[in-house]
Order: C-alpha cells, then sequence, then structure tokens
C-alpha cells in the first residue's frame, strides 16, 4: 500500500512545533530572567485564588507593621521620658527634706532646684518627635505645657488646701491664695478655666484587623498634674516672707504630693511596659505570618533557576533541528522526495 504525504501538511506541522518550541522558550527565558513559574496569575489555574489572597494578606500585614514601627518610637520615647520624670520627682523629695529651713543657703539653693527641675518638666513633657509634640494628645501640633516657672507661687494661705486634680475634659487648674485673691491658674497652656477633649484625647493604632491599641499618654495625666503641684509647692517655701513653720509645712506637703506622683509615674510606667510589649508581639506575629507565607508563595510560584537553564538548551537544539529541518524541505524535488 502507498502512503501519500503531502508536503505541504508536512510543513505546517513542523512549522506549529517550533511555535510551540518557541513559547516554550519565552516562557523558560522568563523563568530564568524572573524567578517566577509564570508571568501571568491566571496561568496557576486552581492556585490562584490562594497566591492572590496570600498576596494581599502580606501587603496587609507589612503596613501594620510599618505603623507599629512608627508607633514603637513614641512608645519606647514614652518609656524613657516617665523613667527621668521619676529620677526628678526623686530629687524632688530629697530637695524636700532639707537639713534645716533656717540654713541662711536654704531660700537660694531650694530656689535654684525648684527653677531647675521646673525646665526639665516642662522639656521631658514638651518633648517633640519629628512634627508632633508627644504629651499634647491628639492636639499634637502646639506644646502642651506652658514654662513652669511663669507659674505664680503659693502663698500662706495655701497651707493646707488640697490642689483638686482635673480629669475628663478640664484643662488643669489649680488655685493661688485660696481665701484671697482665689487666682486660677494652670500649667496648660489652654489655660485655666478652660475645656479641651483634644488634650485628653490619647494616641490609638489598629495593629491588627478589628484589633485597635491605645497608647497615648497625654501632660494632663494626675501623675503630673502631681509632679507640678509638688514643685510649685517646693518653690514656694523659698518665698520670702515665710515662718519657719510655714516654710516647713510647704515642704511637708511637696514630699507627700511627689510621693503620690511617684507611685502614679510608676504605674503609668507600667501601663506603657504593657503597650509596647502588646505591639512588639504583635508585631512579632505579623513578621512571623509574612515569612511563612512568602515561603509557601515560593513553592508556588518560583522555579527552580538550574532545571529552567536544562531545559532551555534542551529545547534550543530543538529548535535549531527543526530549522534544520523546514531548510531541507522547502528544496524537496519530486524525485528525492519520492
Amino acid at each position: 500500500m502507498v502512503s501519500r504525504v503531502s508536503t505541504i501538511g508536512v510543513l505546517q506541522t513542523e512549522l506549529a512545533q517550533i511555535q510551540r518550541q518557541n513559547a516554550q522558550f519565552s516562557l523558560l527565558n522568563n523563568r530564568v530572567a524572573t524567578g517566577q513559574e509564570f508571568r501571568e496569575l491566571k496561568n496557576y489555574g486552581v492556585q490562584a485564588p490562594q497566591i492572590l489572597d496570600l498576596r494581599q494578606e502580606i501587603t496587609s500585614r507589612e503596613g501594620y507593621n510599618r505603623a507599629i514601627d512608627l508607633a514603637d518610637i513614641n512608645i519606647g520615647s514614652y518609656d524613657e521620658t516617665l523613667g527621668r520624670m521619676i529620677d526628678l520627682v526623686d530629687d524632688l523629695i530629697r530637695a524636700a527634706d532639707p537639713l534645716s529651713t533656717e540654713d541662711t543657703n536654704f531660700q537660694t539653693n531650694t530656689e535654684t532646684i525648684s527653677v531647675n527641675l521646673m525646665i526639665e518638666v516642662t522639656a521631658n513633657l514638651n518633648i517633640e518627635i519629628g512634627d508632633r509634640f508627644l504629651f499634647a494628645g491628639t492636639r499634637f501640633d502646639q506644646a502642651p505645657l506652658v514654662d513652669l516657672r511663669t507659674l505664680a507661687l503659693y502663698t500662706a494661705n495655701d497651707i493646707g488646701v488640697v490642689n483638686t486634680i482635673e480629669t475628663a475634659d478640664d484643662i488643669p487648674t489649680f488655685i493661688v491664695d485660696s481665701g484671697g485673691t482665689n487666682t486660677p491658674q494652670s500649667y496648660h497652656t489652654q489655660g485655666p478655666n478652660t475645656v479641651d477633649s483634644q488634650s485628653y484625647d490619647e494616641a490609638a493604632l489598629t495593629i491588627a484587623d478589628d484589633l485597635r491599641l491605645t497608647y497615648g499618654i497625654t501632660a494632663n495625666e494626675p501623675a503630673f498634674q502631681n509632679v507640678i503641684e509638688a514643685l510649685v509647692r517646693l518653690r514656694s517655701s523659698a518665698q520670702a516672707g515665710l515662718t519657719e513653720a510655714e516654710r516647713e509645712s510647704f515642704l511637708t506637703e511637696a514630699q507627700l504630693v511627689a510621693q503620690d506622683a511617684r507611685d502614679q509615674l510608676r504605674q503609668l510606667q507600667s501601663e506603657n511596659g504593657l503597650a509596647l510589649n502588646r505591639l512588639r508581639d504583635q508585631r512579632d506575629t505579623h513578621t512571623s505570618f509574612i515569612n511563612i507565607s512568602q515561603i509557601a508563595l515560593d513553592n508556588i510560584t518560583r522555579t527552580d533557576d538550574a532545571t529552567a537553564a536544562a531545559e532551555i538548551s534542551a529545547l534550543t537544539a530543538q529548535v535549531q533541528a527543526s530549522f534544520s529541518t523546514i531548510a531541507n524541505r522547502r528544496d524537496l524535488s519530486l524525485v528525492n522526495f519520492l
């Protein structure tokens, strides 16, 4: 039996083979160049949705980590500042326990110590990171404290009169010369007898899906109110015209308030530490998920460069053979074809 073969059909078959080889050649080149199995997500078939979900989740968690890193700087600064404030209060307590208020240098020394402590407290609570005042709440563009040295001193009428600690949205205000002038004043830049909810708003951050962390500390905290109250009492003891008993009363009150402030500062520091630990634990969780997911993605999408290179070499030889065959068939005559 004689089989009849169409030369055109044979050529078309071989051209189709070359086209398939060229497509495969292009795919292998892409794998070697990019390290990826396919250029298009659709080519991964049933694994495409998994790849898309993992990529989106990785992007989301990377965003959370960037926000966490920024918050970590602020919370770490809170911790450092609270530590310095506790040291300042320790110095205040020691200064309020002099050997004798009748010492000729008592007024000068106490005034100097009080002023220096006021400068340090003002600097600590007005600390600025970037363009944000750390203890100003959401009203972050304005320093929360006035210069504490400008505050009026208590008079003898204020001895034994406890300052009211302000809460909620009331700006901290204390009365000077109780029973006399009853002059209100505040260490806060918003001034006395005012309300400012923003100065109490704590900073907050979404650290995971449906998980929000409140971590801010504002200059209106009772701990800071007591620190400043103790400083004003200490400085008031150094003013002229007081009796020995009045000086000692101011010093005793300064010590008692400062001790309360120290306990409150330590509590704030503890709460801030818990927030910092929670923040860093969440960052570790995100980082672990990202690493595991990236390994899973690589197992799906990454190609073996060595294998792809070997396949390119083998395919190159096949393509060359196909071109050579077509070139020979182009010159076929009826005689040598038969």
